[in-house]
């Protein structure tokens, strides 16, 4: 592998150029080999090979149509896997090509926060300004929704259970007061007999 150095740097140093058969090299190394890979095998620095890369249009030519040729090979190999249904080939296309994943997602999370002070009909108006807004997704929405209608309908019970506490409290009351009028009465109705 020999490099043609004919050119100077103005520091002294040679400039390192590639030969027409280094260069034809490259478009059959790149189909496998990274940058660094194909430095070491020509014995330069990585550095080197970008900058003769940039320099010299043959040589970022030859890499990129290596690299594009390598990558239809194995392209093909792979759309040939995935036509005759083979599942991993499919999955890895979908996560490569797709952006798909394989890990759950957390699609619980709501992205909005409530005080107890906002009422059911307050959360859907704010859930559909953020849709409107893109800020959140229709199905979020619809789950912001969903829980400001159970927000309702606790509200409700809970003003339900404390109405029916309030007048059972009111009934106990009564009751007592009953009691008591009973009592006085029953004692006075005595203390009149007595006289």
């Amino acid at each position: 592998m020999t490099k043609k150095t004919t050119e100077k740097n103005k520091g002294g140093r040679p400039k390192t150029v590639l030969t027409d058969e280094q260069i034809g090299e490259i478009e059959v190394l790149a189909k496998d080999l990274t940058i660094e890979q194909i430095a070491d095998y020509f014995a330069i620095g990585a550095s080197t090979f970008y900058r003769v890369k940039q320099e010299d249009l043959r040589v970022s030519t030859a890499y990129k149509k290596g690299k594009a040729t390598g990558i239809k090979e194995v392209a093909s190999k792979l759309r040939a896997l995935i036509d005759q249904g083979d599942t991993t080939a499919i999955i890895f296309y979908l996560k490569t090509q797709a952006g798909w994943s394989t890990e759950p997602k957390n699609d619980n999370k709501i992205k909005l926060k409530f005080p107890d002070s906002k009422t059911p009909s307050d959360i859907i108006d704010t859930a559909l300004t953020v849709l409107e807004n893109g800020e959140i997704t229709l199905n979020e929405a619809g789950r912001i929704a969903d829980l400001a209608i159970a927000k309702l309908n606790i509200t409700n019970k809970t003003d339900q259970v404390e109405e029916a506490t309030a007048k059972r409290e009111s009934m106990e009351e009564l009751m007592d007061k009953a009691y008591t009028i009973r009592k006085v009465l029953e004692h006075q109705e005595k203390h009149n007999k007595g006289n």
